[in-house]
């Protein structure tokens, strides 16, 4: 019995070890050629199919809330038409002003020329705040009414320094020890500089030309939750503006939303070359928002077909990691053909390579800019609602405040300063100037007092 044991395991042992040896041969001579032909064999990507506008949330709900035609408002005659010789004269500049009341038949106008406001005189003792009357309702505001330091007892100044700072690295706490205001006080004025901030770029971004977008996404996470959000971005190249800036869970329903966003600031007919990482959201938001409706025939009767846009181009820089590094980036046409996105590139003044550099620079910027987003750090933000408040204020100072160094413009003639300090040889620029959205730089206390609609407290 120990004999036939003895021979049964001495066949397994030599049956495995020929198995082994046969295995080894076949690794470094049978495959050679097999991993040659892999080689020269171009790597296929998976088919994508295009969607409608029917697969978009949003997008349905705007065509069942769109207004049916109606009688228009009537023209308000302007004021000055209509007043006596005897009314108040103007004497000082109410442009973008308006009156708060409803019943007013002037409310909601902002320019001058039209409305019936008037300045009433000044109030305060740290700030001389302007007051403005109304002369058809006889209502009285001031200039601060629709702004986020309305009712604030700390000077217009410190507060802006305060924001300043949130925007450019400094946390909530952090800024309570420099400035000396409470963590709560500076909580409740950044999430009022936020919905003022989200406001003012609905009101000054609009219509926008946009031929190059880049698009990308940036992991966060919140402090009392386990959930992982994603900060959803686009940057124009150019102008270094960024017109779309949410924050959600990365699902097809909110790449939906982004890019129904993005359709609403852009001017009607305008299709830019986008580029993004290999996330194939984008490629069904896209090709769901560009186009137009065609009406085809079948079997007998017209059905509407959607068609994407012939000249949409679409391109993915899909990146491969080994061991948490990056080993190959591979880039893939999605829409359009390589030879009209190099073309396109080359006529916008740059590189015809296919990259989505710009938007990764400003996810460093943003994660410079704001506390709560930097990397291994005990600033992270508690709830939503207050991390997207603090970057919607981010954004408008990165506009209209912070000017992007690519964006300065040589003199020609150097400008001579006084003192000690070398001849100025570049004008600095805000992506709001170079987008042609305003003709200087702004202060943070401008943005502040610009008067909007009603902001929530």
């Amino acid at each position: 019995m120990t004999t036939y044991v003895f021979l049964f395991l001495l066949v397994s042992f030599l049956t495995l070890c020929l198995f082994g040896l046969w295995s080894l041969c076949w690794t470094h001579h049978g495959p050679a050629q097999s991993r040659a032909v892999a080689k020269l064999r171009p790597k296929l990507h998976r088919l994508l199919k295009p969607r409608s506008p029917h697969d978009c949330s949003s997008c349905r709900l705007a065509s069942a809330a769109s207004p049916r035609g109606g009688p228009l408002p009537t023209p308000v005659r302007p004021w000055c038409e209509v007043k006596s010789r005897r009314g108040a004269p103007k004497r000082i500049n109410t442009e973008g002003f308006a009156c708060p009341n409803t019943q007013c038949p002037y409310a909601g106008i902002t320019d001058a020329h039209v409305h019936a406001l008037v300045g009433d005189g000044r109030h305060g003792q740290a700030e001389r705040i302007q007051t403005f009357r109304c002369q058809a309702c006889h209502t009285t505001f001031t200039a601060r009414r629709h702004t986020p330091l309305y009712r604030l007892n700390p000077p217009s100044p410190q507060i802006a320094m305060v924001l300043s700072a949130l925007a450019e690295g400094l946390d909530a706490s952090a800024a309570e020890r420099v400035f000396g205001y409470r963590q709560a006080t500076i909580t409740t004025w950044l999430t009022r500089a936020g919905g003022h901030a989200q406001t003012l770029h609905e009101h000054f971004f609009f219509h926008l030309h946009l031929p190059y977008l880049q698009l990308d996404e940036l992991r966060i996470r919140l402090r009392c939750s386990t959930q992982v959000l994603w900060l959803w971005l686009a940057i124009d190249p150019l102008t270094k503006i960024l017109p779309v800036l949410h924050l959600g869970p990365r699902t097809q329903h909110m790449a939906h939303t982004v890019i129904h966003s993005l359709r609403q600031f852009l001017a009607p007919g305008c299709i830019p070359l986008f580029t993004s990482d290999g996330l194939n959201l984008y490629f069904y938001a896209l090709t769901a928002h560009f186009g137009h409706w065609l009406q085809v025939n079948r079997r007998g009767r017209q059905v509407l077909r959607w068609q994407v846009a012939a000249k949409l181009l679409y391109g993915q820089v899909k990146k491969s990691y080994r061991r948490r590094k990056l080993a190959q980036v591979t880039p893939v046409m999605r829409l359009g053909t390589q030879a009209a996105l190099t073309s396109t590139l080359q006529g916008l003044g740059f590189s015809g390579r296919l990259n989505t550099a710009f938007i990764e620079r400003v996810n460093l910027t943003v994660r410079h800019g704001i506390a709560a987003l930097a990397r291994r750090t005990w600033a992270t933000s508690q709830q939503a609602p207050q991390l997207l408040a603090h970057l919607e204020w981010w954004r408008a100072y990165y506009h209209f405040v912070r000017p992007h160094q690519s964006l300065r413009v040589a003199l020609e003639q150097p400008r001579q300063r006084g003192g000690q300090l070398l001849a100025q040889r570049y004008r600095q620029q805000t992506p709001a100037m170079a987008a042609e959205r305003t003709n200087r730089r702004w202060t943070a206390r401008e943005v502040l007092s610009y008067p909007l609609s009603p902001v929530s407290s």
